[in-house]
């Protein structure tokens, strides 16, 4: 049976689905929050997407599009140009190669090795800004709140991603 041209855009939009998200949690991260002492820390909202992405649809996030998010939040960030890129490629390669360890486990071991991703995240972003920025480091504490809170918000998004993969990619 031929598929009409309503399906067939259906199915291609269904498959954006997953970089529609990332990108759109990158962006979010952008937007201002004007909360006295939290005003400049941000969670790692596009980090959150990629890992969840990579565990549940690696077929519909490719390197191409992970690679073209983390430029665009370095750009509109101003972080040095390719460090978001190479931390979201990073995550990204991690847990491909280990798709056995993240089959059929509970949600608390999902968590807990964001965690060690998003640790590590937290600590190459202060790195790569620390060394390229003429500002020099950040305090650490700032690297450490941003990572707490990625870490903390982690269930949340999960949850909305979760949402979104029943309802929008349901085969």
């Amino acid at each position: 049976m031929q598929a009409t041209v309503l399906q067939r855009m259906d199915v291609t939009a269904r498959r954006f689905v997953p970089f529609g998200v990332t990108l759109l949690l990158m962006l979010f991260a952008m937007t201002p929050t004007y909360i006295p002492g939290l005003s400049h820390i941000t969670p790692m909202y596009a980090l959150m997407a990629v890992y969840f992405w990579s565990i549940y649809r690696p077929d519909l996030l490719g390197y191409g599009a992970t690679f073209g998010i983390g430029v665009l939040e370095d750009l509109l960030a101003g972080t040095p140009l390719g460090s978001g890129a190479l931390i979201l490629l990073l995550c990204q390669r991690v847990v491909f190669h280990q798709q056995k360890f993240f089959n059929n486990k509970p949600f608390g071991i999902i968590w807990l090795a964001f965690a060690v991703v998003a640790t590590g995240a937290g600590l190459l972003r202060w790195i790569c800004v620390g060394l390229a920025a003429a500002s020099g480091f950040t305090p650490i504490g700032q690297m450490l709140t941003a990572t707490l809170m990625t870490i903390g918000l982690y269930p949340v998004i999960g949850w909305l991603l979760a949402k979104a993969h029943m309802k929008l990619l349901a085969n």
